[in-house]
């Protein structure tokens, strides 16, 4: 299932998204270009097409959890480490997977009520 797949609210779908694509995108160019490979390379190695990959680079397409651990497994790191590695950001969605899915739409609710009151 793809992060945006995941999101219940079809109208906060995007949103989510958009919020992990672009840093996720970027971290499996970094990894593969520090590597030397191609996007070839990397895409025969986790089992996908080269124009697929270069969709999920482009951010044109969502990466689901399947493609993710594939990318992940090649590179030979944690599909985490395709994520930003931003120390605050791991440590909030370490609290937030403790959280019962109750609370996590409650806080969903809160950071979106904060984020539109910051760009008023």
């Amino acid at each position: 299932m793809s992060i945006r797949a995941g999101c219940r609210h079809s109208g906060r779908a995007f949103g989510v998204w958009a919020f992990y694509t672009k840093p996720m995108a970027l971290r499996i160019k970094q990894l593969r270009e520090a590597r030397g490979w191609t996007q070839e390379v990397l895409a025969a190695r986790s089992g996908m097409s080269r124009s697929q990959l270069a969709m999920i680079e482009r951010e044109t397409r969502p990466a689901n959890t399947i493609r993710l651990n594939a990318i992940a497994g090649a590179l030979g790191v944690s599909t985490e480490d395709l994520f930003e590695s931003n120390p605050r950001e791991r440590a909030l969605l370490e609290l937030i997977r403790l959280l019962p899915s109750e609370d996590v739409e409650a806080l969903i609710r809160v950071a979106e009520g904060l984020a539109a009151k910051s760009q008023a």
